[in-house]
């Protein structure tokens, strides 16, 4: 029998993963559009950042997905995300446009333009860049200016004072020449904000829970620095994100540009902390043999992945958006944590680190007991 998953050579990978790329309410195809794909992860040595390694054909799959008209614009009213998620980022991106109140500002990958929205609201204009059919649907409801195809600084000339993105940084494949891309569109001295993933405590740990076909770069602060600064940014500041576990970055074009300071880097040894994590979570799915349910779904899937499960067990999600819904390659839908009947026996892992306790505590509440609840940080206490 195959294994799932191998790590070899410097390069982790999952033989088959869920392509969640929307949510359905079936379990129909979409053609052109694969359900799973292998899932390959390698070491970017020079940036030192984590990077997917994807076939021609699994690029396709993405740049098809990303023109469908899909709920793959994460933030807009059927995300369940715009009073959390939706309200750092926002005031983040206010924030830095106040600071420097440029005249010609772009968001590139901007969805349902929720940010645009809320930026027009407190008076600045924002014209959305999205190749998405989506997209295209929300600009004519919303009424908000859309250049309807991929960001191509040459092709499009923006001459842009500010440019800012959200859940974009971590999509792109060629994520330094976006950035250059980004910074050739920039007037000298404009600025370039955006929001993204924090790998940094999931590269220490070994996690897989991050993987996900979409998200082709995993970066820690000192990733993103490196890249900024080879694409021609001078001045970099890297903070958090008030929800969840975010960058928010901000960059200004010219400038003394620094080189990022050597040493050893973020991602080593983490194919090794990966391996033994993944074989922690084998020996865990093993034991409970089918008494489990998993909570947070797009962060159990790689794990479920990983032991050739997808469709085994419940997933349990608390955005009630998703309920009932179907990701892409898994053979069962979303259920509501209400649907956990405490003291059936079931375990229950969840997927995130970021909001473990948090989901623990409300899981306790409802009277699951605390040895029956499982994690990605406790995996080696098995």
């Amino acid at each position: 029998m195959q294994p799932h998953w191998t790590v070899r050579e410097g390069c982790l990978e999952i033989a088959s993963m869920p392509f969640y790329w929307r949510l359905s309410d079936g379990k129909h195809a979409v053609p052109g559009i694969e359900p799973r794909m292998p899932m390959r992860l390698q070491v970017n040595a020079e940036f030192d950042y984590l990077e997917l390694a994807l076939t021609f054909s699994e690029q396709a799959c993405l740049d098809l997905a990303y023109q469908q008209d899909a709920n793959i614009g994460f933030i807009n009213p059927e995300s369940g995300q715009i009073d959390t998620y939706g309200a750092s980022v926002n005031t983040f991106f206010l924030d830095a446009v106040n600071a420097v109140q440029p005249a010609r500002i772009f968001e590139i990958g901007c969805g349902a333009g929720f940010s645009i929205e809320f930026m027009r609201r407190h008076g600045w204009q924002v014209t959305g860049i999205d190749p998405s059919e989506y997209s295209l649907r929300w600009s004519e409801r919303l009424g908000f200016p859309l250049i309807n195809q991929f960001f191509d600084a040459d092709a499009l000339g923006l001459d842009a004072d500010f440019v800012f993105c959200n859940d974009v940084f971590e999509h792109v494949g060629a994520v330094v020449e976006f950035s250059r891309q980004v910074c050739k569109a920039l007037v000298p001295g404009g600025t370039f904000a955006f929001a993204t993933t924090n790998s940094t405590q999931a590269i220490q740990f070994g996690d897989i829970s991050m993987l996900e076909h979409q998200h082709v770069n995993m970066f820690t602060e000192g990733s993103i620095i490196r890249i900024l600064r080879a694409a021609g940014f001078g001045e970099v500041r890297v903070g958090r994100g008030s929800y969840g576990n975010t960058f928010h970055v901000v960059a200004r074009k010219g400038g003394s540009s620094l080189p990022a300071e050597s040493g050893q880097g973020d991602c080593d040894g983490y194919f090794e902390r990966a391996q033994r994590r993944i074989e922690a979570f084998t020996r865990l799915h093993a034991q409970l043999h089918g008494a489990c349910g998993y909570y947070v779904p797009l962060r159990c899937i790689p794990y479920l992945a990983a032991v050739g499960d997808y469709g085994d067990h419940d997933l349990f999600d608390s955005n009630t958006s998703w309920h009932g819904k179907y990701i892409d390659g898994y053979q069962r839908p979303i259920r509501s944590p209400q649907d956990i009947a405490p003291g059936d026996g079931r375990a229950i892992f969840i997927g995130s680190n970021t909001f473990y306790e948090e989901i623990r505590k409300s899981l306790m509440a409802r009277g699951v007991p605390a040895g029956l609840i499982h994690g990605i940080s406790t995996l080696g206490e098995v």
